[in-house]
């Protein structure tokens, strides 16, 4: 029976043998807030504390490198080593004492990366759409390597406390690289087929549940198509989910697209108003009209149909009425966000206490353009930042 719209957020949610105190999940989103060796810092703390403090259920961090080679930027956090683990079990325990849970995600940027220092693999020599680095081809001997970090990570998950571990498996880091026929043109065990093509995510999987051991929640952040001629397909994607499933994976977060084409997407100013549009001085949205909420509806629906786990959904969920009916509706069991909570931190709260209609965010995608410098900060919420914002482009200090 589905429950009450009103309800359906609040009730407490569950992965595995973790309870969530509600729906309610912050996205991975990258904090670019750790020192040049990977270490957090005290605002990357304050931003999980605050968030813990502020009702959301269940925190992925921002993606975590497993190996030198796969860091995306030089201020990424890192769980390449022992000593990245320390840190974390402060943080861990105190944001599960704010009654939240937290998973880590883990992840290796392939040739997306866009750190100087790295000399970027990935499965075949091809540049990167969204910078033009070309990388070089991953080895049998790489491949291993690859593998294996992300089993010594996913235990370094567990040493430091975290509540579970997230795969990134999207969005056209390494993992989807080697999934998708658009970036993986191999002619090995690693190239071709889909069996091919899935071999590394699975191996991973399987690396990581070695690690961790039965019980300890497994998620996943899945690709389910590239929306690019010659790319991973929606049928292929949710092959590989049941596949995922049936390796013990607790739970698949839905999305879809290589980074240009998700970058594209989210800068349409999903569920965007008219009169949001001046409010905001989104001035060339004016009289356009609002583009239709949620992403990833169609790939979550399919994705039900193929798998028991939980489904978790994020991506242009911008009116709390939508949200509510996702869950109650059975299409998800998690409403993930990202860009919402940059904007408003205590959104949960405010919905608890009876908040309705569009959420602040407009998805103007500010945000992102900063990663790296001055991250995880909305630049709409005065003239002043706005202005700042403008500044900063103008001096070419933007990636």
């Amino acid at each position: 029976m589905a429950d009450a719209p009103q309800q359906a957020l609040f009730r407490p949610g569950r992965i595995a043998r973790v309870e969530t105190r509600n729906r309610f999940i912050r996205s991975a989103t990258s904090e670019c807030m750790a020192d040049t060796d990977g270490f957090i810092t005290p605002a990357y703390r304050d931003l999980h504390l605050t968030l813990a403090r502020a009702g959301v259920g269940l925190q992925f961090t921002g993606h975590i490198y497993v190996h030198p080679q796969g860091r995306y930027t030089p201020d990424m956090t890192g769980l390449s080593r022992d000593e990245h683990t320390e840190p974390f079990k402060s943080l861990t325990a105190e944001v599960r004492a704010e009654g939240s849970r937290f998973f880590a995600q883990l992840n290796h940027a392939g040739s997306q990366s866009r750190d100087p220092a790295v000399d970027p693999v990935a499965p075949s020599i091809i540049p990167n759409a969204q910078h033009g680095r070309t990388p070089k081809e991953a080895t049998e001997e790489e491949i291993a390597v690859i593998i294996d970090a992300f089993g010594q990570a996913a235990g370094r998950v567990r040493e430091a406390g975290f509540d579970g571990v997230h795969l990134h498996a999207g969005h056209g880091y390494l993992l989807t690289q080697f999934s998708s026929p658009y970036s993986n043109r191999r002619e090995d065990r690693w190239g071709g087929s889909l069996e091919n093509r899935q071999r590394l995510l699975l191996e991973v999987v399987r690396a990581m549940r070695k690690a961790v051991g039965d019980g300890f929640p497994l998620t996943v952040k899945l690709g389910m198509r590239d929306f690019v001629p010659g790319g991973l397909t929606l049928e292929e994607g949710l092959e590989t989910a049941a596949r995922l499933e049936a390796l013990g994976v607790d739970a698949i977060e839905v999305t879809a697209g290589l980074t240009s084409r998700r970058m594209e997407s989210a800068a349409q100013y999903v569920g965007l108003s008219r009169r949001r549009a001046l409010e905001d001085k989104l001035l060339h949205r004016v009289f356009a009209a609002p583009k239709p909420e949620v992403l990833f509806l169609e790939e979550a629906r399919r994705l039900r149909e193929a798998v028991h786990c939980p489904i978790i959904l994020v991506g242009g969920l911008r009116t709390v009425e939508r949200m509510e009916s996702i869950v109650a509706e059975g299409v998800a069991d998690f409403i993930s966000l990202a860009r919402p909570l940059i904007r408003e931190p205590d959104l949960v709260q405010q919905i608890e206490r009876g908040r309705r209609g569009a959420v602040a965010c407009t998805s103007c995608n500010i945000c992102i353009q900063h990663e790296g410098f001055h991250t995880l900060r909305c630049w709409r919420k005065n003239n002043r930042d706005l202005l700042l914002h403008a500044w900063h482009r103008f001096t070419g200090r933007l990636h």
